[in-house]
């Protein structure tokens, strides 16, 4: 007895060391390195002679698959001749920003007054939501500065050139890895950016540990099912409330994924509607034996 209780246990343990190392081999190859808080350099070439930049500093807040949005704060601060306060402009600003949320991509900014901006919204270009847990998503950001010709000025404090900028990243969203590169496009006045999410690896291994919790739970069930149906003995009623309530549960069990999309992503095909065929036949098989061999007591 001591022997087929020390096999089993080898082979429980080799189960469990095959699955960790499946697990680290899915993690290894989709996994992303978040590169994100590179500083921005323009090219010398691009770089512009100039008393004063504006330093643009993008912040990361929310990342939302299912309505394509990547969601940012910008905030400002002025150096130089473009300074007449910490945040406020010597001169009339206008940005230009592919804000999804900004009518006609522009924003103005008045002389004297706090360069304040709500959240600006970029729409995700690329990446497909139904890949998750290993989707991957693009936005482009687009922002250039230019001033206004102050009215009531003889004078502007500066040419009417457009505005050098210098570019600071940052994100923390739980349960995604951010980055950006810059494009080929992007110079001392212009900045042009790709900004990439994708699930971090915490969300990863999670979501695959659920997708093998289902597997076993649905396997075990099936061989359950083939077990009774072999034995040719009542099965009990408990037999029967467990499968169900496994088929009702594993909808739960999916759902608990971090930022899982509606039914229809990579994970479901890997694991949830497979899972739930094998509970369903387990089901039905459990269910065919109590119907067949029940007989009720004769009074």
């Amino acid at each position: 007895m001591q022997t087929v209780n020390k096999f089993n246990l080898k082979k429980i343990l080799i189960l469990i060391c095959s699955l960790v190392v499946i697990l680290a081999i899915i993690l290894s190859i989709y996994s992303h390195n978040a590169n994100a808080q590179e500083p921005y350099n323009p090219s010398p070439e691009s770089a512009v002679a100039s008393k004063g930049l504006v330093e643009v500093k993008m912040t990361v807040i929310a990342v939302d698959p299912i309505k394509n949005e990547l969601e940012t704060r910008l905030q400002f601060e002025l150096k130089g001749i473009y300074k007449k306060g910490p945040t406020y402009p010597a001169q009339d600003l206008l940005m230009t920003v592919n804000g999804a949320n900004v009518q006609d991509s522009e924003i103005t900014f008045k002389e004297g007054k706090p360069m304040i901006v709500p959240a600006l919204k970029f729409n995700l270009v690329k990446g497909k939501i139904n890949n998750y847990p290993f989707d991957k998503h693009i936005a482009k950001v687009a922002i250039s500065l230019d001033p206004l010709p102050s009215i009531g000025k003889k004078f502007a404090p500066f040419e009417l050139n457009p505005v050098p900028l210098k570019f600071n990243f940052n994100a923390d969203v739980p349960g995604f890895d951010i980055s950006y590169k810059p494009m080929e496009e992007n110079s001392s006045i212009f900045i042009y950016i790709d900004v990439s999410a994708t699930r971090s690896l915490p969300v990863k291994f999670f979501a695959l540990v659920i997708i093998v919790i289902m597997w076993v739970l649905s396997i075990m069930a099936f061989l359950l099912a083939l077990k009774v149906m072999k034995s040719g003995k009542l099965p009990e009623v408990g037999m029967l409330s467990w499968t169900a309530v496994m088929l009702f549960a594993f909808p739960a069990i999916r759902n608990a994924q971090p930022g899982v999309p509606p039914v229809g992503t990579a994970s479901d095909f890997m694991s949830f509607f497979w899972t739930e065929i094998i509970v369903v036949v387990a089901l039905v098989i459990i269910g065919s034996c109590w119907l067949k061999r029940y007989h009720p007591p004769i009074e």
